[in-house]
């Protein structure tokens, strides 16, 4: 039993816009709540992060196949693994096993097992974003 690539890519699209929603509200809206709720200013805790503009285009682009899915698509994974791997390194370097540390290197560990299969995929249907 084999998935069909168009399942394939939806589910990928999917998690990618799963991931940037997360991205905002663990970057963003929590740490927001979490300041108003400990009297801190709103920005005190955010995690300034862009790269769910990035995670939404790609999410865009898996589930409208054009030769741009696997140009920037791959631009986007070999930057991403690179800088997960350089920054799960560091972190298991030296641990911090507090709320924002843990929720971040969660973060990044879904996120490296995700661009993984997104560069498998990259690779392994190459012929297919060069048709469209």
């Amino acid at each position: 039993m084999s998935i069909k690539k168009e399942t394939w890519f939806n589910f990928l699209a999917a998690w990618l816009l799963l991931m940037a929603g997360w991205t905002i509200f663990i970057k963003f809206l929590f740490p927001i709540f979490y300041a108003v709720n400990y009297g801190n200013d709103i920005f005190t805790y955010i995690m300034w992060d862009f790269w769910w503009v990035a995670h939404i285009w790609l999410a865009y682009s898996f589930l409208n196949i054009s030769r741009y899915t696997f140009i920037v698509g791959s631009i986007i994974s070999i930057a991403e693994l690179i800088i997960i791997i350089l920054k799960l390194y560091l972190f298991f370097n030296s641990p911090l096993w507090n709320i924002w540390d843990t929720n971040w290197m969660i973060n990044k560990v879904i996120m490296l097992i995700l661009f993984l299969l997104i560069s498998l995929t990259l690779v392994k249907e190459k012929k297919l974003f060069f048709k469209s």
